[in-house]
């Protein structure tokens, strides 16, 4: 096919894109839950960052955990206030929390 074809294709497809999946992503950030969810939704439970120890109810970071694994070890990837950046982020029970890591 002639190159210019491709052209007009790649322009036709990047229209697409922004008039239809841009308007439906920004549809699904504004509709996620705010991060004041009630404490009932994680009760016990806090994110620790495992790089600065920053501890917060899980909660108040928007997760919902309802009578899960309290042994687990839990953790996924979320961003951090204390160090600014991507960390791994511990999803722990108040019961297996250290003394030092709540303060």
């Amino acid at each position: 096919m002639a190159w210019w074809f491709w052209i007009i294709l790649g322009a036709v497809l990047g229209a697409l894109c922004v008039s239809i999946v841009v308007p439906r992503v920004v549809a699904m950030i504004r509709s996620t839950p705010s991060a004041a969810l009630p404490e009932g939704l994680a009760p016990g439970w806090y994110a620790q960052c495992a790089r600065c120890g920053r501890t917060r109810t899980l909660a108040s970071v928007g997760g919902v955990r309802i009578g899960g694994n309290r042994g687990a070890k839990k953790a996924t990837l979320a961003w951090c206030r204390g160090c600014r950046g991507i960390r791994v982020i511990r999803i722990v029970h108040e019961s297996r929390m250290e003394p030092s890591a709540e303060a």
